[in-house]
């Protein structure tokens, strides 16, 4: 399909009575912000937005957009002063918050609150990247391409001309850029992207409020969680970005968010302004088949044993509590966002849903002569999904077992990389560097016992779950060998290996490639990872990528058949990590017979789940001195009770964590990060029955920075409206 006819699909706006009801539900959606006036201004309005298209999203003036962060590549943030302090969430900034944590000063435990400028924590490594413009250029990036194209003769193509769109945008300038695809790629748009390295810690609850439920109440409504940390930008002496220096000055924003106080009500109309990382909203049936039945039970099954040996030993050891913090939040994070995400499937028939859609999408193709052309599309689809089955199944244990779950198998893949390039003297080099910066923190995370146990159990599901050929192997001959007891064999590894000794590490490190390449081919831990890292580039990742390219190209075709056939039905782009809105207002739900959720939490929340001394349920004694006196200053909700956390109808995703809840004035209302359990399959299927987005109220962060904290100079900064 042309970019002019996807153009024409993207500023309908048309009520449609058919399959869609009428068309889209005003809460759904991850929408564009440079295309809002076009699409979704009026709606908004009758909603309760009280802005313009233009306040939201403009090149000209200041606008929100100006206010919202990418943080760290991963999650967003927000400005929230005017001399550069900037709001996200617990967990976005937990890594930094770990790095900085010992024994002897634990701020994941007990907090952090820089209480002057010159307390503020650097952060190597850190950014903070703002969006200066986005530009349709779909005709540029596109130019050249032909429908007899192989796949990666088109990727090559447009990758020349992206090359070209980026020089021009940013040549002269200070700015980086990329070009997205949307729509399958059918679309592209350039972001023009303004990037500070200079990102400073200045404020963490400890874990007990900002990770508290942990792992029991992630994903889960009602939630009692103070999910924020705070960080401050700082610029060189012109406001422009700089390497970390102690002559920075704390950045002005071109926009800041005022923060309300007054609270929210049921029915309030919100905005989530920020990066979500990605969805799949369009995708065929028996994709959905697939991960629902094969590929999310095999990853929640490895997560899961992966989260039983870390549980054990963080519950047991105080220091492989700190080191493995961040690592076991995120694992644990997909294992029970993965586990929601199939009951919702189920719950809300989510697969019968999709295959209706596409019986009436056939019915369209079959009687229609002008889309006659997309006849059988489905079909050749369904052959492909069932091609690649045995190898997606391969790949995602590849991927949980070498680099996700074990961290000395990841830290292979360092080095294996490295080899590859061992001729190249100065890609080595850069590649040494690399390395030995990277393996401070791997050593300092690492518990060999832990890692080794890890690593056993998850060989042995390999071995025992998958067929021959889809797994290593290496894997078996380590299983028939040990007799089952891989662990042991792991032990008499571990001990001759470079990898798991920091000491041999650096000295392994500061040789030539040679000498390099020759010790590891003696190292019996790196051989067995180069096997299976070898079996699976040569036999796996190679037939996957082909069947996965005409997959692509299909699907490409069906996105745009589906635009055609439904030319009714308003379509937003899936998330991809680059800048969106979306839209719906605060209200509670009720996913199953006589089950009611409220659209808000409280401090009595909090208190009722306290458990004293629990991993996941401890309280802060300050703060239960705070609530036994009811002492919450301006930040009490109208019925005198401290507000915590609430809900809303806003489609949000995995980067959305730490994106600003807006009000329709465009003032902070709140923080978003997470969704309620019982809608976790909205990357897949939204449905505004069930997907509510969690958000830590504005007043509870308030709250906790002034009453708890005592950091009443941080309040000073913000613009607070009562």
């Amino acid at each position: 399909m042309k970019n002019n006819r996807i153009q024409k699909y993207l500023t309908l706006a048309i009520l449609s009575f058919s399959l869609f009801g009428t068309s889209l539900k005003a809460d759904e959606g991850m929408w564009i912000p440079m295309l809002l006036e076009q699409l979704n201004e009026d709606e908004m309005i009758d909603m309760g937005l009280e802005l313009t298209a233009e306040d939201i999203y403009s090149i000209n003036k200041s606008s929100l957009k100006d206010a919202i962060v990418h943080f760290g590549g991963g999650c967003t943030a927000e400005m929230i002063s005017k001399e550069g302090l900037m709001l996200t969430n617990h967990h976005c900034g937990y890594g930094e918050i770990q790095s900085h944590s010992s024994v002897e000063h634990d701020y994941l435990k007990d907090g952090f609150w820089a209480m002057s400028r010159d307390e503020e924590l650097p952060n190597e490594g850190l950014t903070a990247s703002f969006i200066k413009r986005m530009e349709d250029v779909s005709d540029k990036a596109l130019s050249g391409v032909r429908s007899d194209m192989s796949e990666a003769e088109r990727r090559d193509m447009i990758s020349v001309n992206i090359k070209v769109i980026v020089e021009e945008a940013t040549t002269g300038t200070h700015y980086t850029a990329k070009v997205k695809p949307f729509f399958k790629g059918n679309q592209y748009f350039l972001f023009v992207i303004e990037t500070f390295k200079d990102v400073r810690l200045v404020g963490a609850p400890p874990s007990s409020i900002g990770k508290y439920g942990a792992d029991t109440d992630n994903w889960v409504w009602p939630r009692h969680t103070g999910d924020f940390s705070i960080f401050r930008i700082y610029a060189d002496k012109n406001n422009n970005p700089a390497e970390y220096s102690k002559d920075n000055v704390p950045y002005i924003p071109k926009h800041s968010l005022p923060i309300s106080i007054k609270g929210v009500k049921e029915g309030d109309f919100t905005m989530v302004f920020g990066f979500p990382g990605r969805t799949n909203e369009y995708l065929p049936s028996d994709e959905i088949d697939q991960t629902l039945h094969v590929i999310n039970p095999a990853k929640i099954k490895l997560r899961g044993t992966t989260l039983e040996l870390m549980d054990k030993k963080m519950r047991a050891d105080q220091n492989v509590k700190i080191q493995y913090a961040a690592k076991q939040s995120s694992i644990s994070n997909g294992y029970k966002k993965w586990i929601g995400e199939n009951t919702g499937l189920k719950e809300s028939r989510g697969l019968d849903k999709r295959r209706k859609y596409e019986a009436e999408f056939t019915v369209q193709t079959n009687g229609m002569k002008e889309f006659a052309k997309y006849k059988g599309i489905l079909r050749s689809m369904k052959d492909l999904y069932k091609k690649r089955k045995p190898f997606l199944l391969a790949r995602e244990f590849f991927i949980e077992t070498s680099y996700i779950n074990v961290s000395s198998m990841q830290s292979c893949f360092g080095i294996y990389r490295l080899l590859n390039v061992k001729d190249d003297e100065e890609k080595f080099k850069a590649g040494i560097e690399r390395l030995k910066g990277s393996s401070v923190k791997y050593f300092k995370d690492l518990d060999v016992d832990l890692d080794r146990s890890i690593l056993a159990s998850l060989i042995k599901i390999n071995v025992e779950d998958l067929e021959e050929g889809q797994y290593p192997s290496i894997y078996k001959t380590m299983y028939d060998k040990s007799n089952g007891d891989v662990y042991g064999l792991l032990g008499k590894m571990y001990k001759k290996s470079h990898i798991v000794s920091e000491d041999k590490m650096n000295k392994l490190l500061a040789s030539s490639p040679k000498k390099i390449a020759k010790k590891l081919s003696k190292d019996p831990f790196f051989k067995m990872f180069k096997a299976g890292a070898d079996n699976y580039y040569k036999n796996i990742a190679p037939k996957y990528a082909k069947i996965q390219d005409s997959i692509d190209r299909l699907m490409r075709d069906y996105m745009a058949a589906q635009m055609d056939v439904f030319s009714g039905k308003r379509f937003y782009p899936d998330a991809n990590s680059t800048l969106r809105l979306s839209y719906g207002k605060v209200e509670g739900m009720s996913p199953k017979d006589a089950l009611v959720y409220k659209h808000q939490t409280y401090l009595d929340g909090v208190i009722a789940k306290y458990v004293p001394g629990d991993y996941e349920f401890d309280l802060p004694k300050k703060l239960i001195d705070l609530y036994e006196d009811k002492d919450y200053g301006q930040y009490a909700d109208a019925n005198g009770k401290m507000p915590v956390c609430f809900i809303a109808s806003n489609h949000t995703t995995g980067g959305n964590s730490g994106s600003p809840a807006l009000n329709g004035k465009g003032e902070l209302i709140g923080l978003n990060f997470d969704r309620a359990w019982e809608g976790t399959m909205s990357d897949l299927n939204y449905d505004v029955k069930r997907c509510r987005n969690i958000m830590v109220d504005a007043r509870y962060v308030l709250f906790i920075v002034d009453k708890y904290a005592g950091a009443t100079h941080l309040i000073e900064e913000m613009e607070l409206v009562k």
